[in-house]
Parts: C-alpha cells; sequence; structure tokens
C-alpha cells in the first residue's frame, strides 16, 4: 500500500493522503481525518500533518508529522512511545503512517475492555455496563467516539465473560 514517494518535499502528504483514504470518517477507525498546517520560520518552511481519531466514548488521539524543509527532516513521534523520532526518509514515515493507521481498530478494540474493567471496578452493575454500552452507540458529539456493532458485540461478550468468572 506504501507509494513511492519520489520527491520528499512534494509528495510526501499525498503519499500519506493515499494510505490514510480508505479508512476515512470510518468509526471502526475512530472517524479518521487529517489536518495539515505549513508555516514559514527563518530557517525555512515547516509543515505539520495531524492524523485524528477518537476512541470509544470521544477520546481523541491524534499522529503527528512535522517536516522541517531546510533540513530535510521529519519528526513524529514513534509508536508506543512517547519518544521523538526524527528521519529523512519518507519510506520510514510512510511505514509508520501505514502500521499506526492499521493498528486503529485494535487500539479502540483495548481502549472498550479497559473502559468496561474500569466500570466493573467503580461497582457498576451488569446492567449498567450494558446501558453504558448502549450509550457508547449512541454518541453524538464525535462520531469516532460511538462503537461498531462488531465493537458492540465484543464488549458484551467481555461484560459477560467477567461476570461469569466473577460468580464462578
Amino acid at each position: 500500500m506504501i507509494r513511492e514517494a519520489t520527491d520528499q518535499t512534494a509528495d510526501w502528504t499525498d503519499s500519506v493522503q493515499h494510505i490514510i483514504a480508505p479508512h476515512l470518517h470510518q468509526i471502526s477507525y475512530g472517524n479518521l481525518r487529517s489536518e495539515f498546517t505549513r508555516w514559514d520560520e527563518e530557517n525555512g518552511s515547516v509543515a505539520n500533518l495531524a492524523i485524528v481519531y477518537e476512541v470509544p466514548g470521544g477520546s481523541t488521539n491524534q499522529i503527528n508529522i512535522t517536516y522541517f524543509e531546510s533540513a530535510v527532516m521529519f519528526n513524529y513521534l514513534a509508536l508506543d512511545s512517547h519518544e521523538e523520532q526524527c528521519t529523512s526518509s519518507v519510506e520510514e514515515v510512510l511505514r509508520m503512517v501505514e502500521a499506526a493507521v492499521q493498528r486503529i481498530p485494535a487500539i479502540r478494540h483495548q481502549r472498550l475492555l479497559e473502559d468496561i474493567d474500569r466500570w466493573a471496578a467503580m461497582g457498576l452493575s451488569q446492567r449498567d455496563l450494558f446501558q453504558k454500552m448502549n450509550q457508547l452507540l449512541q454518541v453524538e458529539d464525535l462520531r469516532g467516539g460511538t462503537i461498531t456493532m462488531h465493537e458492540m458485540k465484543h464488549g458484551i461478550a467481555h461484560i459477560l465473560a467477567k461476570y461469569r468468572a466473577a460468580s464462578a
């Protein structure tokens, strides 16, 4: 899926858009979207591409890629890390974007299960947990904060398994 970028300065954003295009605005990808900004600094032009998505309940997450034209350098946060990565390789950036986007459904799934466990630990009854799941189907503020029927099914299975284990 990664397209070869022939010119780093002109083509990288198009290549990223090509990677995310099949998943744009899908709930299972957290209403994935992007925002591009460019500004000039003393040392040259800087561009930033933010790839934004939500997890169930509406918490917003971002993947930011900043390109410093004068240094021909990309900066981004590595997946599963708070450590900033620097590279001049468009291909490395595109691999990171592709891997990150492919992981969004799993991230959403994990977040949903963590929320269910947190609610259960707060003392919510099984009925209350099902009600919370139903509310997630109907989130109106952030489209990506809603859940899919597939996520609902897995969430219900998690609730049932948790209560079966608790009553055994």
